[in-house]
C-alpha cells in the first residue's frame, strides 16, 4: 500500500516537481494537490492522506493556519523548511 502525500502550494510549477519527486519513489503517492490552505484542509478531510506538504505562505488559509486544524488525530504534525535541508 503506497504512502498518499497531498501538496498544497498555490505555484503549478512547484506542485509539479513536488509531485515528479514525490512519484520518483516507488511505495509513494501523490493523492491530490490544493492551491491554498482552505482547500488543503478540505481535501485533507475528504482524502486523509498520510502525510501533507504546506506551502508556508499560500492564498486565502496559509499553511500555518491549515496545518494547525485538527485533522481527527490521523495526521502527526512536523515542519520543516528549506533552511532545513
Amino acid at each position: 500500500m503506497p504512502f498518499r502525500i497531498l501538496i498544497a502550494d498555490d505555484h503549478s510549477a512547484v506542485r509539479s516537481v513536488l509531485r515528479a519527486l514525490i512519484e520518483s519513489h516507488a511505495d509513494w503517492q501523490v493523492c491530490g494537490e490544493a492551491v491554498n490552505g482552505f482547500e488543503a484542509v478540505v481535501k485533507t478531510e475528504e482524502l486523509k492522506p498520510d502525510l501533507l506538504v504546506l506551502d508556508m505562505a499560500m492564498p486565502i488559509m496559509d499553511g500555518i493556519r491549515s496545518g494547525a486544524r485538527d485533522f481527527q488525530g490521523f495526521l502527526d504534525a512536523t515542519d520543516f523548511d528549506a533552511h532545513d535541508a
